[in-house]
């Protein structure tokens, strides 16, 4: 265990809640959009309270709405899952597929800077909500809070690099000193 990567190469989907049955199988919390990269044989890591990081392999996945209910091969009885209970789970970002231009993972939106066309300075991305039929950024500026649909109509432009998305407003969706 020897070989575990540093916490920069990894992506953090979720946080263990509790165990699941007797024979070592546990739940995670997971609100990230990247928990679908979750799939037998994918290696896992978790990190304790402690901080120490270990590896575990996945041996079989359920999903019950946000909550994955995860077994592992080095995981074998109730008195094993009780110890990840309380842990962070992460996912070795250079396993993450390659998505198409126009597509990003959560995590490489958050902290982006969201300007509308226009150039007005909206806020930063703080939070990401699903909603089954596109996902919601939550833009945020002092107490101002944004909610900007992720659809193509709306989102135009975005510059990982430069850490800038911009948006073309809807009719309605900001109040008109922001347009």
């Amino acid at each position: 265990m020897s070989d575990l990567p540093q916490e920069e190469s990894l992506l953090l989907i979720g946080r263990v809640v509790k165990t699941q049955g007797i024979k070592g199988a546990i739940r995670i919390q997971a609100p990230s959009g990247e928990i679908s990269l979750i799939s037998p044989g994918v290696v896992l890591y978790l990190k304790n309270k402690e901080g120490r990081l270990q590896s575990l392999t996945v041996t079989s996945l359920r999903y019950q709405k946000s909550i994955i209910i995860l077994a592992f091969q080095e995981v074998r009885g109730l008195k094993e899952a009780k110890k990840l209970v309380g842990s962070k789970v992460y996912i070795a970002k250079n396993i993450l597929p390659s998505l198409p231009p126009d597509e990003f993972y959560w995590f490489q939106l958050f902290g982006l800077k969201v300007f509308t066309e226009k150039g007005t300075y909206l806020g930063i991305i703080k939070g990401i909500i699903p909603t089954g039929s596109n996902d919601v950024l939550v833009v945020r500026r002092d107490r101002e809070e944004y909610l900007i649909p992720a659809i193509a109509e709306v989102v135009k432009q975005v510059d990982l690099k430069e850490k800038i998305m911009v948006i073309c407003p809807m009719a309605g969706l900001l109040p008109k000193d922001d347009l």
